[in-house]
């Protein structure tokens, strides 16, 4: 009996100081935002985020109001790994959305964003002016199931009276980048390589512009430009979970081949299957216009250099959408093989960094791989120039 007792007091023991432990590594943020006489009824504040493509999260908190002050709580463990913060007014209307914006005057310079990021500490206050809303019409976003979905987007515009937050403003100044946007002019890739190591040493402790790195690294024209930019950054953010991760995708150099499903016969098929030629790795889906629209250029590609190079389609459509990608290679005639990564889609977009598609790898016998953006001509003629010299 005695040793009945102990056990359940050991236990209680154990359990209260399990709780103790959480409690005190259980900690929140607080975002307040002062934007004056401007009435809201309601705000959510959506934090988006997730490192690795497989864990994604999008997290949504409600507001709450304190004369003309509003904050907003959140834990402090999503930011290590946060994207984005969006300020967002509830409009319950399937084809109108609301939401904050805050405009910035830098070098005379009027810059904006909606997508923000706040600086991670136990209170940030903003303060900002109402100046006005703009609407822009037909934004696409997706509904619960994942379908496109259109909608008018109103952004009422603050501008920020107060400078404190260093985060914020990195977050707005990034805007300034192409990579920002994704597409990079190809005629002025140097200068906005140049652009944002600038940014990168103004911001060296920038969570949102490691974290466009991150997410635009394939967007560069190589590695070495990648960790260029890196090193301008702080030791402690190189060592954050973003920083970790695009070291990752420095150091990964050789092609690891996957075994998926063909996408015409259910078999299973490995990503490449002559490693003694060259390849093109192509990341794609049915619902992906930029990747629909690079048809007819992968099309030109695999006529003029088919005899040594293999085009491989990896669909990254889930279970729904395999049998509209079936239909996209049927109706486009896809000559090329094409293999699906529906059930393994978080898998393999970790594996391989693929962040936004349409993403490219060329793969060169023997397995170096490189990502490459083949809609930019001078990608085209190194590829050319590459596979007709072998």
């Amino acid at each position: 009996m005695l040793t009945m007792h102990r056990f359940f007091f050991t236990t209680l023991i154990l359990f209260f100081s399990c709780f103790i432990v959480h409690s005190q590594e259980y900690k929140e943020n607080i975002i307040q935002l002062n934007l004056g006489e401007h009435a809201y009824k309601e705000m959510i504040i959506r934090i988006q985020g997730g490192v690795r493509n497989g864990a994604n999260y999008d997290m949504r908190f409600a507001g709450s109001q304190n004369e003309k002050i509003w904050g907003f709580r959140y834990p402090d463990s999503l930011y290590a790994e946060s994207r984005s913060f969006t300020i967002d007014i509830p409009t319950y209307n399937d084809t109108v959305s609301r939401r904050i914006g805050f405009k910035y005057i830098n070098n005379n310079d009027t810059l904006w964003n909606t997508s923000l990021i706040f600086a991670n500490c136990d209170t940030t206050l903003i303060s900002a002016t109402f100046l006005q809303t703009d609407t822009i019409s037909k934004v696409l976003t997706r509904d619960k199931n994942g379908n496109p979905l259109f909608k008018d987007v109103l952004i009422d515009f603050y501008l920020l009276t107060s400078h404190q937050d260093k985060e914020l403003l990195s977050s707005i100044e990034a805007t300034q980048s192409q990579f920002y946007r994704y597409n990079v002019d190809s005629s002025q890739y140097d200068i906005e390589v140049e652009k944002y190591i600038d940014l990168a040493r103004k911001y060296p402790d920038s969570h949102s512009l490691i974290e466009i790195l991150n997410s635009r690294k394939g967007k560069f024209n190589s590695k070495t430009d990648v960790k260029k930019v890196l090193d301008c950054f702080s030791t402690e953010n190189r060592n954050s979970p973003i920083g970790k991760e695009i070291n990752r995708y420095v150091a990964d150099t050789l092609f690891s081949n996957s075994t998926l499903t063909a996408w015409d016969t259910d078999s299973a098929e490995a990503i490449v299957l002559d490693s003694t030629k060259y390849n093109l790795v192509v990341f794609s889906a049915s619902w992906c216009v930029p990747c629909i629209e690079e048809i007819p250029l992968l099309k030109r590609i695999y006529n003029d250099l088919s005899d040594k190079l293999d085009i491989t389609y990896v669909s990254i459509d889930d279970s729904t959408k395999t049998e509209a990608w079936r239909r996209l290679m049927r109706e486009e005639n896809i000559p090329w093989r094409s293999v699906l990564a529906a059930g393994n889609i978080n898998y393999i977009r970790e594996k391989y960094f693929v962040s936004a598609i349409p993403y490219c790898l060329f793969v060169h016998p023997g397995g170096v791989k490189e990502p490459v953006e083949i809609r930019q001509t001078k990608v085209q003629s190194y590829l050319y120039r590459t596979i007709k010299e072998e």
